[in-house]
């Protein structure tokens, strides 16, 4: 969603993070004969005396609104119905499907445990270890959480079944870690596996 957001308009992304530029009218503090007459105050600015880029802001709002009620379901969109800007719309997706603040640290908390003791199920193959070990990757990396390259290959070496010990070694004499990618390493793997079937 986000890099369609990003193509659509860069300006987006920043509405979603920090809210809509609301025009505003600032009047400053009149005092006449020593007396305060008005104090000092701000308010939303009428429609009609928006500047050409304040219309644009607005509109700007208003568009990414519509292209994020438009993506969602009818049971989600309920949900939305009373949101008064993108920036708030967003908010209530994001804690429908993700959770509050402690859920998502929650799941954070899980996801690195299930890293740190990950490892292949017995019968498992490479395609099955590197699916499940790439889901979690993924996964972590959608939570915020990152490791190098060089992490995760060699976790992901340490997970393999025990005869794959001699191929893994031979990698890793012939290559750098942290100049590959897990599915390059994948694809040398699986190759190697169909070399000895044949």
């Amino acid at each position: 969603m986000f890099l369609f957001l990003q193509l659509a308009n860069p300006k987006y992304l920043g509405i979603l993070k920090k809210g809509p530029k609301i025009p505003m009218v600032i009047e400053e503090e009149r005092i006449e004969n020593n007396l305060v007459v008005q104090a000092a105050r701000t308010y939303p600015k009428d429609p009609k005396d928006f500047t050409a880029d304040e219309k644009e802001d607005v509109s700007l709002n208003a568009n990414l609104q519509l292209i994020l009620v438009d993506f969602l379901d009818p049971i989600m969109h309920n949900h939305v119905l009373n949101c008064k800007d993108a920036k708030h719309i967003w908010e209530m997706i994001e804690i429908i499907n993700e959770g509050t603040e402690e859920v998502r640290e929650n799941r954070m908390e899980i996801l690195i445990s299930e890293y740190e003791h990950f490892k292949s199920n017995p019968g498992e193959g490479i395609s099955e270890v590197f699916e499940r070990y790439n889901k979690l990757i993924n996964d972590l990396n959608l939570h915020g959480k990152y490791y190098t390259i060089r992490e995760i290959n060699k976790k992901f070496f340490l997970t393999l079944p025990t005869h794959l010990e001699h191929r893994i070694s031979a990698i890793r004499e012939a290559r750098d870690l942290s100049d590959i990618s897990l599915e390059r390493l994948y694809g040398i793997l699986k190759t190697y596996k169909l070399e000895q079937i044949q």
